[in-house]
């Protein structure tokens, strides 16, 4: 994901862990595919025995935009990724999630919310539109939900979310 151009962001709720991650491999060979040119930016989610959402997988070539779509939708999975981030983690987190909100409508930022809630498992995948097409024939969950960003910079989510990209 380069360049300026729509981003999409495609959620799929799943009764268990096994369909997300089994969709979230299938993406990923996908991308790693020879003349793949784009990014590979998702992350697989699991309520746990308490109820609270975690990330159990999870992938990117670029901002870690999937981790920011995750944590708009559902905070804590912000903490723990700030946390896992170390020094600088809060700062490309909170970027991360700023762009989010600023680029998907609040209402459909809880309609997502809303669906992966009612789910055991959920994919949560973010891409550019030249592979629209692939991405959303691979993912099996037939409730999946595609939500198309407005026109970003992603070259510029990618600086402001990890400063040292752009240091010579």
């Amino acid at each position: 994901m380069s360049g300026r151009d729509a981003l999409y962001v495609l959620a799929a709720p799943y009764e268990n862990v096994a369909g997300a991650a089994a969709d979230f491999t299938a993406l990923e060979a996908l991308y790693l595919r020879p003349g793949a040119a784009h990014g590979f930016d998702a992350v697989v989610v699991e309520r746990d025995a308490y109820g609270q959402v975690l990330v159990v997988e999870e992938k990117t070539s670029g901002a870690g935009l999937a981790i920011g779509v995750a944590a708009a939708l559902f905070p804590p999975i912000g903490v723990g990724a700030a946390l896992a981030l170390g020094v600088g983690g809060g700062a490309a987190v909170g970027a991360l999630v700023r762009h989010v909100h600023g680029d998907i409508p609040p209402e459909e930022l809880r309609r997502l919310a809303e669906m992966l809630e009612a789910a055991e498992a959920g994919l949560i995948a973010v891409y550019d539109g030249p592979v629209a097409r692939r991405v959303e024939a691979t993912v099996s969950s037939a409730s999946c939900t595609v939500i198309r960003a407005s026109d970003v910079d992603a070259g510029r989510l990618v600086r402001e979310a990890d400063p040292a990209l752009t240091t010579p």
